[in-house]
């Protein structure tokens, strides 16, 4: 079992969009989630981040990967889910803002992995895919000097 565990959710709107939450720590798009709470249910996970950091309540159709990141010890699940209710916040406690995004159009400055994580579940739609995922350290410094210049830069 890994160290840590968080949650993602591809929700997908009529027009095919992807939502997508821009951080607050880091100005970056990412799917809405988080850390999974100690003997909180995957789902439940899912469902309580999706909310806090976008303000739609969701339901989860299915699981749709596991990718375990060896260089955190951290497991991230991922699942498909759809709105059905809430709306959207503007300014959240964690989220600058969130949008939609084709998937073909996704947002350059997006956290590691994430694109990959998108284009399996479009590929790979009727399976849970189980893969590996690492950040090299180079990239990983690339990040966080790219964000340092920008921070002082806002």
């Amino acid at each position: 079992m890994a160290k840590t565990s968080g949650c993602f959710t591809i929700v997908i709107n009529k027009e095919g969009h992807i939502l997508l939450a821009k951080r607050k720590d880091y100005p970056l798009w990412d799917l809405p989630g988080g850390t999974l709470e100690k003997e909180e249910p995957l789902e439940y996970c899912a469902i309580r981040e999706t909310e806090e950091e976008t303000g739609y309540i969701i339901s989860i159709k299915r699981k749709i990967g596991e990718y375990y990141q060896p260089q955190y010890d951290d497991m991230q699940h991922l699942f498909l889910g759809e709105i059905i209710g809430g709306s959207p916040i503007k300014d959240g406690p964690e989220t600058e803002k969130i949008e939609w995004f084709s998937p073909n159009k996704l947002p350059l400055l997006m956290i590691p992995n994430r694109r990959k994580q998108i284009k399996n579940y479009l590929k790979h739609k009727d399976i849970i895919v189980r893969d590996s995922i690492t950040v090299s350290h180079f990239r990983i410094f690339l990040y966080k000097g790219f964000l340092r210049v920008l921070s002082k830069m806002l």
